[in-house]
Order: C-alpha cells, then structure tokens, then sequence
C-alpha cells in the first residue's frame, strides 16, 4: 500500500512534512438503537431510529521540522473532506475536535495525533454522471445499478418542459413549470433551477438510490436526465 497519508482540504499530509505512523481503522459506524429495559422481562427491547452517528477516526502522526507547526496547525483547522490512504476510493467530511497537543521524541520530530469527527457515510470519489436520453417523444426509461453499502442521495437534472412525471422507483414525483430543466437534489432536499427555488413546483419524496437495481422511468417532454448518484458507504 505504500507510506501511509490522508488528504485533507486537498491538501495531503506528505506535503506538510507528516510523516502518518497508523491510520484509523476501517469501521462500520454505528446505528443509533435504544435499548428498552423492561421490570420483570429478560433481555432487552431496541427502538431503532434508522438513523447513524457520527465516527471516530484518529490519525497517529510525527512532525518532521518543528519549523512548519504554524502551517500544520492552521491547515488541521475546522471542517473539511477528508481522504485516507486506505480507503482511496472514498472521502468524509469532518470536523477536527482536538486541541492537537506535540510530544517531542527526537531533535526536531514531534509526536502528535489528529482527531477527525466524521459524518456517517462516505461517498466515492468516482461520481460519474450517469446520463439517459429520451428515444421516444413523451417517455422513456433506464436502470441504474447501485454502488457502496447504504442507500445514497442523488442529484438529478431534468431537461425538458411542462408537466412531467418522474418515477424513481416506487417514488412518484411530479414536477410542474419546468422551463428547460429542473434540478432534484435529494442531499440538500431543494428542488430548483439555478437559484431559484422550485419546491412548490415538486410533489413527492426526494429520491433515493439502492445499493442493488434502480428503475427510472419518465413521461412528458423530456430530452435528457443526468443523475449524480453520490454512492456511500457506512
């Protein structure tokens, strides 16, 4: 695999003078279930909220010229994407929560460690747009394969015109007012058209893609969808 690094802000680690002693383990995230104590039964009962906390991931790294602490410091600041040398094929967004205290161990190395508090999913890197063009006049369809490890938030741009009805799915939606494309974006739950809003020009549920097949069917006068499918793992 090669000397370990991640990139952060894109900006990598090799660049700051880091050397990356261990990276965070690859972990599945937890699920947010409560457990339900109840007097007199054994055991337990769960409330699961299908919903996932945030994960941990902390990086174990030595400074190599004490000289450029300002510059690390600066740059391990805030929130940002993340990317980890053993898991190229994905980024996370996180927050650094520690104060990132340096231990000396040699003339100018200090040892330190960096903690990342990251949102639950992942999501590729490799987010090609994934394109179907209307063959008939008034309708069409396409199918969609998915990726990663949990149902993912797509961007999808319609063009076309007029009322049109956009099948995801089991997921109905209506779009009405549509002057040469719309744009469904399932991550920030907005629909719109450059800047300006067009939520109450969409009835139905934001869209959704699944890790195995996906359908996409259309009825109206539409001349191309493009869907940005934002894979994700867990």
């Amino acid at each position: 695999m090669g000397e370990p690094y991640f990139i952060y802000k894109n900006t990598s680690s090799k660049d700051m003078g880091i050397l990356v002693n261990e990276l965070p383990p690859i972990v599945k995230v937890n699920r947010d279930i409560n457990k339900v104590f109840i007097p007199g039964r054994n055991g337990f009962l769960t409330e699961d909220y299908a919903t996932y906390g945030s994960v941990i991931k902390s990086c174990e790294c030595t400074l190599l010229d004490i000289a450029l602490v300002d510059r690390v410091l600066a740059w391990l600041d805030g929130s940002g994407e993340v990317i980890f040398s053993n898991q190229l094929d994905r980024k996370y967004q996180g927050s650094i929560m520690n104060q990132i205290p340096f231990s000396r161990i040699m003339h100018q190395w200090y040892k330190f460690i960096v903690i990342f508090d990251c949102q639950p999913f992942a999501k590729m890197l490799d987010n090609h747009m994934i394109t179907f063009m209307s063959q008939e006049t008034m309708s069409g369809s396409g199918t969609i394969y998915g990726r990663g490890t949990h149902e993912s938030d797509p961007v999808i741009k319609v063009y076309g015109d007029g009322e049109i009805y956009l099948l995801v799915n089991e997921n109905l939606i209506h779009l009405t007012n549509v002057s040469e494309y719309v744009t469904i974006d399932s991550d920030i739950m907005d629909c719109f058209k450059d800047n300006v809003l067009k939520n109450s020009d969409m009835s139905g549920d934001f869209p959704k893609l699944t890790v195995d097949k996906n359908t996409i069917s259309w009825i109206g006068s539409v001349s191309k969808i493009e869907i940005s499918p934002n894979w994700r793992w867990k």
